[in-house]
C-alpha cells in the first residue's frame, strides 16, 4: 500500500477515510508502514504519506483513551468513598491504603493497586 502503488487518487481516498475516523488495527498499521519503508513512495509523496501515518497513530491513541473510561470512573468513585485514601509510588511498586490500613502493595501500576484494593474489599 505504498504511495507508488496508491497514486495520488488513492492517497486522497485514504485521507478521506482517515478523516472519517476509520482507523486500521495496530497490526495492520505496522504492516502498511513496513511496506511503505520497503517500497518507498515517490519523493513528492513522502510528506503526505508520513502525515497520513502520524495522523492515523494520533487517532488510534485518541480511540484508546476513550476506550473504557468507565473503569477509571469506577476506580475514582471507589477512592472517593474511602476514608483517608492514600496512594504512593514506591521502589517496589504502588501502595494503596485507606483509613491508615494497607489495602494493596507492590502493584506495577496505580490502576492495578486500586483494582487489587477493590477486589480485596469484595473478597476476591
Amino acid at each position: 500500500m505504498s504511495a507508488s502503488r496508491w497514486g495520488v487518487s488513492g492517497l486522497c481516498a485514504l485521507r478521506g477515510k482517515l478523516g472519517e475516523e476509520v482507523v486500521r488495527s495496530r497490526e495492520e498499521q505496522i504492516r502498511v508502514l513496513a511496506d511503505d519503508f520497503a517500497n518507498p513512495p515517490e519523493i513528492y509523496q513522502m510528506t503526505e504519506i508520513a502525515e497520513l501515518h502520524i495522523n492515523e497513530a494520533i487517532q488510534r491513541g485518541r480511540e484508546l483513551e476513550r476506550a473504557d473510561p468507565g473503569q477509571d470512573t469506577e476506580r475514582l468513585n471507589w477512592m472517593e468513598r474511602q476514608c483517608f485514601p492514600e496512594l504512593h509510588k514506591l521502589d517496589q511498586g504502588w501502595l494503596l491504603a485507606t483509613d491508615q490500613v494497607c489495602r494493596s502493595s507492590g502493584q506495577p501500576t496505580m490502576r492495578a493497586a486500586i483494582d487489587a484494593a477493590m477486589n480485596a474489599e469484595n473478597g476476591q
